[in-house]
């Protein structure tokens, strides 16, 4: 906004100070405008911020029911669970020596544990089923007065072995012993190959599973839908059985233990969500 007032023809205008008068009335009104441009600016964003909101909103509303109706669902878990017969043993066996050197320890070890492992190999004991898992020499100490004097070494070799004719399991941990093994433990019976009947007990958890949906959704009065989701899990126990250590300087002649493998459950879980209807 400008004054339309001419100031160049004074001769034709009122005095100076009706200009003024007339100048400020101009100005005023120019500021006047200004902000009423300014609050149309500023309503124009506030509703145009509304729209984008109220689109949003809805948008975000009608996510909701879509989410809502998704978790229309049931949820179901079943077991399966099979039960076999273990077909494989292992046993820690040890040969523990105590010399006053430590190649005499060695040797005396070495002698024992040979005659232990070509036994087991004459009775049909594979050679990958044999495994060192210890060798370990320490020195020996006794300490009178109070002082720190060596008498000796102490040699502990130790072998797991895997059995899988259990007939010989007992004449096996008898004989071994005879041939210098002093110290057996952590006996084990589990199933070698546990795959196919893990397959077969989460065959039956999945069966179980849908049995159970099916009646629940019926008491429910509802319709199964689609699977959303499924998991299983599974738990294979290994059964020990735990022998006390034979003692050292202990003589031939032992009477063969009788090691029963009893059973071995093999449990899946199966977790299904379906969708309901």
């Amino acid at each position: 906004m400008f004054c339309h007032y001419n100031h160049e023809h004074r001769e034709n205008t009122p005095d100076s100070s009706e200009q003024i008068k007339h100048c400020q009335y101009c100005k005023g009104r120019s500021i006047f405008h200004g902000l009423v441009k300014l609050f149309l600016i500023v309503l124009i964003i506030f509703f145009s911020l509304w729209s984008v909101e109220s689109i949003v909103s809805s948008k975000l509303k009608s996510r909701e029911m879509k989410n809502i109706k998704a978790e229309k669902t049931l949820s179901v878990s079943a077991e399966g669970k099979v039960v076999a017969t273990p077909d494989l043993s292992t046993i820690n066996f040890s040969v523990m020596t105590e010399a006053k050197t430590a190649k005499e320890a060695q040797t005396q070890n070495t002698n024992k544990m040979n005659g232990v492992i070509e036994y087991l190999k004459t009775i049909g004991i594979d050679k990958k089923d044999i495994k060192t898992t210890s060798y370990y020499l320490s020195p020996k100490y006794n300490y009178p007065d109070g002082r720190s004097v060596l008498v000796g070494y102490i040699l502990t070799n130790s072998i797991n072995i895997k059995v899988r004719d259990f007939n010989i399991l007992g004449d096996l941990i008898a004989k071994s012993v005879d041939l210098g093994i002093n110290q057996i433990g952590d006996v084990q019976f589990s199933i070698e190959n546990p795959d196919i009947l893990k397959a077969e007990a989460g065959g039956l958890a999945i069966k179980n599973a849908g049995e159970k949906a099916k009646t629940l959704a019926m008491q429910a009065g509802v319709r199964l839908g689609k699977i959303i989701t499924f998991s299983e899990s599974e738990s294979s126990p290994i059964y020990p059985y735990y022998m006390k250590s034979a003692e050292m300087g202990m003589g031939g002649g032992g009477v063969a233990p009788q090691l029963e493998q009893g059973s071995q459950e093999i449990k899946v879980t199966a977790n299904i969500i379906f969708e309901i209807e």
